[in-house]
């Protein structure tokens, strides 16, 4: 199949909705979205450019950013463009670089369909990808959905090339002439998926030459075995799950009734953030004493008598917001942020600790938003510019234990702004020169 045609037949996997029409394209400037955006073009279909400059690659990240956007203007599409401070959100979030960046671009990528209401956010995602994210799930260990890789339409994310190989990307960018940036990082195997292109799939391709294909084989004839898998694992969910108003509990004489309980006992819990590499852990909860305990970023699982029993752990369930320029709120775990933008000085303030006025010419953007950390400093607002630890400030004001786990504190390019809802930082108050101000409202649940 030709890689127009399999571009166009994707599209009938798209929802029909008549009132969202525009698509937002992710484009970094490489081969495999440059040649995605040529083919919206050719189609007639309408668009806009998002592009992420991670700022990772010095003046080769500017050079990427500037390809995009002049490819934008030369064909009058509208272009947006957002820098990160990658390296330095890494480090505060002790992430990964990659993971760093894929959670920044998919973070801004919503924003912007929340505030333009764009059809669907659309990558250049392949079958060559595709095959690639099947190995790593496969050596880290995964269920049947790992194998299935990913879907053409799922959350808002629209893949239309996941049927096209990369060779014939390439060859289609040859053919049209199409102008692309090379990427001098692919080049590297300091990364997972660079090391399994470069050292693993050349070497499995020596063996079978036609490895991505058979991959691709394989996986469309597992997803059609996981709708079968699926069907038959809501009737042991129905059986196995008894849910009440605090929490969730399996009983245990049931499940080891069932055949291929382990298998079964790892899905019920996957979506509650247990991994497979938890299963040996779970499954020693079958015979363990009362109180013995299992815990996920989200849940906790324990024994009782002769049930498992889940239930949430309610603090820090999110770790970290990341808030771009023009968002107007941000949901917390047991509350929302509202941010507002308008022009002016003020003069005198509410007493109400919830609600925090910036000079917003003293913010960098993005913002971080995340819970404090042992170490974490400011410059309470009233104290003379006087350096403040943050645990000392919660033993004066006799912060109780339990909202203190749970306290949320915003960041500008790694100075503390606000402790919400309870006390400002000097360095960003209102100043008789302030022209705009960013007026933050903390509504806890």
């Amino acid at each position: 199949m030709s890689i127009r045609s399999a571009f166009l037949q994707s599209f009938q996997a798209l929802p029909a909705t008549a009132e969202k029409q525009v698509f937002l394209l992710a484009v970094s400037g490489g081969v495999d979205s440059m040649a995605l955006a040529t083919l919206f073009l050719q189609e007639g279909l309408p668009f806009e450019i998002a592009h992420c400059n991670y700022q990772l690659r010095e003046e080769a990240s500017d050079l990427d950013e500037q390809h995009v956007r002049n490819w934008a203007q030369q064909h009058a599409i509208p272009f947006h463009c957002q820098r990160f401070e990658t390296k330095t959100l890494s480090a505060q979030l002790k992430k990964g670089t990659q993971e760093t960046a894929r959670i920044l671009r998919y973070d801004w990528f919503r924003f912007l369909m929340q505030k333009r209401q764009f059809k669907a956010i659309v990558t250049a995602h392949h079958a060559n990808d595709n095959a690639e994210t099947i190995l790593m799930n496969l050596f880290k260990g995964t269920g049947i959905d790992g194998l299935t890789g990913m879907q053409i339409i799922a959350n808002d994310i629209f893949r239309p090339l996941l049927s096209v190989y990369k060779d014939q990307i390439e060859a289609f960018a040859k053919e049209h002439q199409i102008a692309f940036r090379q990427d001098a990082s692919n080049l590297s195997d300091d990364y997972t998926r660079n090391a399994i292109r470069l050292n693993v799939m050349p070497a499995i391709e020596k063996l079978f030459p036609a490895a991505f294909q058979g991959i691709t084989t394989t996986m469309s004839h597992l997803k059609d075995a996981a709708t079968i898998y699926h069907d038959q694992l809501d009737f042991y969910k129905k059986k196995l799950l008894i849910k009440t108003s605090t929490d969730i509990k399996i009983p245990i004489r049931l499940l080891l009734s069932m055949p291929a309980f382990k298998t079964i006992l790892f899905e019920l819990l996957k979506p509650y953030g247990f991994s497979s590499k938890q299963q040996n852990s779970l499954l020693e909860l079958l015979p363990a004493q009362n109180g013995k305990m299992v815990l996920s970023d989200t849940h906790r699982i324990f024994k009782f008598n002769h049930h498992l029993v889940l239930t949430p752990i309610e603090h820090q369930q999110t770790t970290f917001c990341v808030i771009q320029e023009g968002e107007e709120f941000t949901p917390l775990d047991k509350g929302v942020l509202s941010i507002a933008t308008f022009q002016g000085s003020m003069s005198s303030f509410p007493n109400d600790l919830h609600i925090a006025y910036i000079d917003k010419a003293s913010l960098e953007f993005p913002l971080l938003l995340r819970h404090w950390k042992e170490g974490d400093y400011f410059y309470p607002i009233g104290m003379n510019n006087k350096k403040k630890k943050l645990s000392d400030f919660f033993i004066d004001q006799k912060v109780p234990l339990h909202l203190k786990e749970s306290t949320w504190v915003l960041e500008s390019n790694q100075r503390i702004v606000w402790i919400l809802g309870m006390r400002l930082d000097e360095r960003f108050k209102i100043k008789p020169s302030t022209t705009s101000i960013l007026k933050l409202v903390y509504k806890p649940n």
